[in-house]
């Protein structure tokens, strides 16, 4: 794993690139692995948004503006928006690759798409993530500056479903039991991990279902203790969401699953 996590000094630049002038996604190939499974050996959701994730982490720490560096720059990207789009669920063993590239940054946000594609070259799933720069030291967003996103490039984005600008959340939800936010649940930004939230949402379900469509709206970060308040129900268009509250009924993230 060492030539997907070596570190550089200072940043790199990504310079290689397509025909098109763009700049050529970030990927590699893995194995589906059995703990990314469910009991009918299909890869699992929050394991599909883990994948994700863990490409565009990888491809940051190689181009040398991974996690340590922006530490050191006092600067930090906040995952805001989540829309996955599932062809299928990828089996047990199954050779897959998992690509990442960013698309486009303006002011303090910036776009970044993956894909999972099988040995047929098949996309089997495809994801849009929405981010806001955060300035550590004052805690509010922050223009972002080129050397931030230049070692990155851009590519040309891959076609979405189309998608309302926020999950629409339900007049009426059934409220669930509180959860408590346990030590596994964290990263190391010392907040609950990404995927947990849709680990969370997937659990409050009455029967197993396998969405085609993921969206999330991350609100605010819940740590180590907090309690979560899970509200199901439809909204106007139809759509199953589930919203995860603190007890003062302040949103943590809103889920939404088709």
């Amino acid at each position: 794993m060492s030539d997907i996590t070596s570190q550089h000094k200072q940043p790199a630049t990504n310079t290689s690139n397509n025909a098109e002038g763009q700049t050529a996604p970030f990927e590699y190939d893995f194995h589906v692995r059995y703990s990314e499974v469910d009991h009918r050996g299909l890869m699992t959701l929050p394991a599909v948004v883990n994948a994700f994730q863990d490409c565009s982490t990888f491809q940051s720490e190689v181009l040398g503006v991974g996690m340590r560096w922006l530490k050191q720059e006092r600067h930090a990207w906040v995952l805001t928006h989540w829309h996955i789009a599932i062809d299928r669920y990828p089996a047990l063993c199954e050779h897959i690759t998992v690509g990442t590239f960013a698309s486009r940054s303006r002011g303090v946000t910036a776009e970044r798409f993956f894909y999972l594609r099988d040995d047929e070259g098949n996309f089997v799933a495809k994801g849009k993530s929405s981010w806001v720069f955060l300035n550590m030291e004052t805690g509010k967003p922050a223009r972002i500056e080129p050397r931030f996103v230049e070692p990155y490039g851009t590519h040309e984005p891959l076609p979405m479903p189309p998608e309302s600008r926020r999950v629409v959340i339900p007049e009426s939800r059934e409220f669930r039991d509180p959860l408590t936010i346990r030590r596994g649940q964290i990263d190391t930004n010392e907040h609950v991990n990404n995927a947990e939230y849709v680990q969370m949402a997937l659990e409050q379900l009455d029967r197993e279902i396998d969405p085609h469509v993921l969206r999330v709206d991350y609100r605010r970060a819940a740590v180590l203790g907090d309690l979560v308040r899970p509200g199901i129900g439809r909204n106007k268009e139809g759509n199953l969401v589930i919203t995860l509250d603190d007890t003062n009924d302040t949103m943590f993230a809103s889920i939404e699953l088709i």
